[in-house]
């Protein structure tokens, strides 16, 4: 099952109709969507609103693909369900955030293992098709409760920078 989340902040219309157009094109009915706010209503999958926490718990625990923006929320859920990930950054000329730091962290997380970055609509269809077609099947890397030594040293520097 493939379950898609935008976010809880704004709409993403855009996400949720890309990954719809999808599933009818290619006849894969395994999707659940919460779309929150978004005037765009799914015809090729299921879709709420919202979730309760624990019902968005269990969605990504079941699922064997998340698709999502590109929002630390997202990202560090699949992390700690290790599930593998494609992330679509939202865009401020589109009016879909208030900034572009989404693009930003594109660069950050493009390589990374589970992670899979569609710059556009038509290369997050190709990316759901290799899902599909089992090339997309690496977990993404599961997040730590800790803080990493490194981020530990940095955070030591700029306080003593103070």
């Amino acid at each position: 099952m493939i379950f898609v989340t935008i976010g809880s902040m704004f709409p993403f219309d855009r996400l949720v109709r890309a990954v719809d157009r999808w599933a009818g094109h290619a006849n894969y009915s395994a999707v659940s969507m919460q779309i929150g706010a978004g005037t765009y209503h799914p015809k090729n999958a299921k879709w709420v609103r919202t979730l309760p926490p624990d019902e968005f718990s269990n969605a990504i625990r079941n699922c064997d693909l998340m698709v999502a923006h590109l929002g630390m929320g997202s990202i560090i859920s699949a992390m700690q369900a290790q599930k593998p990930v494609i992330l679509l950054p939202r865009k401020m000329q589109l009016g879909e955030a208030t900034s572009d730091h989404q693009l930003h962290g594109m660069e950050w997380l493009r390589g990374r293992p589970g992670v899979w970055i569609a710059e556009d609509e038509s290369q997050m269809e190709e990316l759901l098709g290799s899902f599909v077609d089992g090339k997309l099947n690496q977990a993404i890397e599961a997040a730590s409760q800790y803080a990493s030594v490194e981020m530990i040293e940095k955070v030591k520097k700029f306080v003593h920078a103070i």
